[in-house]
C-alpha cells in the first residue's frame, strides 16, 4: 500500500538536472516547487518541462508549483555568500557597493533608526541597527549564520504595509497560466482578496489552477476563515510565520491551521526547516523526526524541503527520510477519523468507512473537479485513493492531496457503464469502492457509492468486452 502523505521539494542548482530530478522523483517526491524569487521565465520553463518529461518517462503523476515572491523583502547585490558570525558588522545601502549589500525595497531603510532589529533568512540571522549615515546602515549580527543572495528580511517593528501582488508577481502569474503551472502558491497572504486577485490573473489568461494560501503573516491569521473559504489549499509557511508571531506560537498555529483546513477538505502543506541539518549531513536529527512525524498526526497533507533539495549536498536522502518516517507513521493513526461529516460529504464518508470494512483495492473516485477525492481524503481512510477522470487539468494537482494513490484517464461519456470499463481496463481485475455523480462536471454532485465487485465487473466485461 502506497505513501499517503506527500512530498513536495523545491527545485534548485543542486537539483535541476534531468538525473537529480528523476531520482527525486523515484525517491518519492510528488510535487516539485519552483521558487520564483529566483531564476527567469526562460530557467523556470525549462525546469517545468524538465519535470514533465522525466515523470512522463518512469510513469508517474508529478505536480509543480510555482511560488511566487509576494512582496517578501529580499537581500540583493551580494556577489557572494557570507558567513556571518556573532558581533559582525553588516552593511545595508541602498544601493550595493563595496561591503554594503541592497535589499529589494531599499527606500525602507529611510524608516529604519538605530536601535530597529531586522532580521534575515527566517531569522536565523538577527542584526540590531548600529548606526545609520544617510543612505547606509550598520548592522550589528545578534546570532550567527549564512547571508546569501535573494534570502529574505523582516523588520519586525516596521509595520510596513505592501500590496501581496507585486507587478513581477502578476507577470510571473501569467506566465504561469501560458505554460500550464499545476498549482500557484500566494506568498504573503493577508486576506481573501489577495487569493480572489491571484486567481483573477491567472482565469484572465486560461488557467484554473489551484492556489495555494501561504500563512505567514499574522493578518492571515486572523482573516484565516475567510482565506480558507477562497482558497483549493494552504501552506504552513513557518519561517516568516516564526519572525512575525514569534517562534514559540508556530506550534500551535500549526495544529490551529491544518485542523481548519482538514475541517474543510482543504490540502496543508506543512514547510520550512523540516529536515536543515541534512543540508550538510546524510543523517537527520532525531528532532527533525519528530517534527516530519508530528505534522503527519496532526493531520497534514504534504510536507516540504526547501533548501535541502535545492541547495543541500544530500537532496535525494532527505527525500528519502522523509519517506521512511512518514511511513513508519501509519502504525500510529487510526483507520478512520472521528469527524462528523457535512450534508454534501455523505458519500464521501461513506466510502471511507465502507473501504475499511469491506474487502477492496481502493476506492476509486470518478471526479472532474477533484472535488469528491478530496473529500474522501477528509477521513483518511485506510485504502488508497484512486482518482478517475476526464479532465486533463486535474491529473497532475491531484499528487498534492492526501492518499491519492493513481489517477486514471478516461473518455468523456454520458453511460456510466462505459466509464466503468475504461477504468477497469487500466486498474485490473480487483473489486473496488466507487463514488460517481450524476451531473458530471458539477462540482458537488456525487450521489452514489457502490461496491465494483466480481459479479458487477463480469457484468461490465460481458457487455463491453475485456
Amino acid at each position: 500500500m502506497g505513501r499517503k502523505v506527500k512530498i513536495v521539494a523545491t527545485l534548485g542548482p543542486v537539483s535541476n538536472n534531468k538525473e537529480m530530478v528523476t531520482q527525486l522523483i523515484k525517491a518519492g517526491v510528488n510535487v516539485f516547487r519552483l521558487n520564483f524569487s529566483y531564476g527567469t521565465h526562460e530557467s523556470h520553463h525549462a525546469s517545468f518541462q524538465l519535470i514533465r518529461e522525466c515523470a512522463s518517462a518512469l510513469k508517474k503523476e508529478v505536480a509543480v508549483m510555482q511560488d511566487i515572491c509576494g512582496p517578501k523583502i529580499r537581500i540583493s547585490g551580494m556577489k557572494e555568500s557570507r558567513e556571518i558570525a556573532k558581533g559582525d558588522l553588516i552593511y545595508m545601502s541602498k544601493k550595493a557597493e563595496g561591503k554594503a549589500f541592497s535589499i529589494t525595497y531599499p527606500h525602507i531603510i529611510d524608516q529604519l533608526e538605530p536601535g530597529d532589529e531586522v532580521y534575515f533568512a527566517d531569522g536565523t540571522v538577527k542584526t540590531k541597527v548600529e548606526e545609520k549615515k544617510e543612505d547606509l546602515l550598520v548592522l550589528r549580527a545578534l546570532t550567527r549564520g549564512q547571508l546569501r543572495e535573494g534570502k529574505g528580511v523582516n523588520i519586525p517593528k516596521s509595520g510596513i504595509k505592501m500590496s501581496a501582488l507585486t507587478e513581477k508577481d502578476k507577470a510571473d502569474l501569467k506566465f504561469a497560466a501560458q505554460i500550464g503551472i499545476d498549482l500557484v502558491a500566494v506568498s504573503f497572504v493577508e486576506s481573501a482578496k489577495d487569493i480572489l486577485e491571484a486567481r483573477k490573473i491567472l482565469k484572465e489568461n486560461g488557467s484554473d489552477a489551484w492556489v495555494i494560501a501561504k500563512i505567514e503573516r499574522k493578518a492571515a491569521i486572523k482573516n484565516l476563515d475567510d482565506i480558507l473559504d477562497a482558497v483549493d489549499g494552504i501552506m504552513v509557511a513557518r519561517g516568516d510565520l516564526g519572525v512575525e508571531a514569534g517562534i514559540f506560537s508556530v506550534p500551535g498555529l500549526q495544529k490551529m491551521m491544518i485542523k481548519k483546513a482538514n475541517e474543510r477538505a482543504i490540502p496543508v502543506i506543512t514547510a520550512t526547516q523540516m529536515l536543515t541539518s541534512m543540508l550538510h549531513s546524510a543523517t537527520p536529527t532525531r528532532a527533525e523526526i519528530s517534527d516530519i512525524a508530528n505534522a503527519v498526526y496532526d493531520g497534514t497533507d504534504a510536507v516540504m524541503l526547501s533548501d535541502e533539495t535545492a541547495v543541500g549536498s544530500f537532496a535525494v536522502e532527505a527525500v528519502e527520510v522523509m519517506v521512511k518516517t512518514i511511513a513508519d507513521t501509519k502504525n500510529h493513526i487510526p483507520k478512520i477519523r472521528n469527524i462528523k461529516p457535512e450534508k454534501q460529504e455523505g458519500f464521501a464518508h461513506a466510502a471511507a468507512e465502507i473501504s475499511n470494512d469491506v474487502p477492496c483495492k481502493a476506492i476509486a473516485s470518478f471526479t472532474t473537479s477533484g472535488y469528491t477525492v478530496k473529500q474522501i481524503a477528509k477521513f483518511r481512510p485506510h485504502k488508497p485513493i484512486y482518482a478517475v477522470t476526464y479532465n486533463k487539468k486535474i491529473i497532475h494537482r491531484l499528487a498534492l492531496v492526501w492518499g491519492v494513490e493513481k489517477v486514471f484517464y478516461i473518455s468523456p461519456d454520458e453511460s456510466e457503464g462505459k466509464m466503468m470499463h475504461q477504468f477497469l481496463q487500466q486498474a485490473g481485475d480487483h473489486d473496488f469502492i466507487v463514488t460517481m455523480g450524476t451531473l458530471a462536471g458539477v462540482k458537488g454532485t456525487t450521489s452514489m457509492v457502490r461496491l465494483l465487485d466480481e459479479a458487477a465487473r463480469q457484468k461490465i466485461f460481458e457487455r463491453f468486452g475485456k
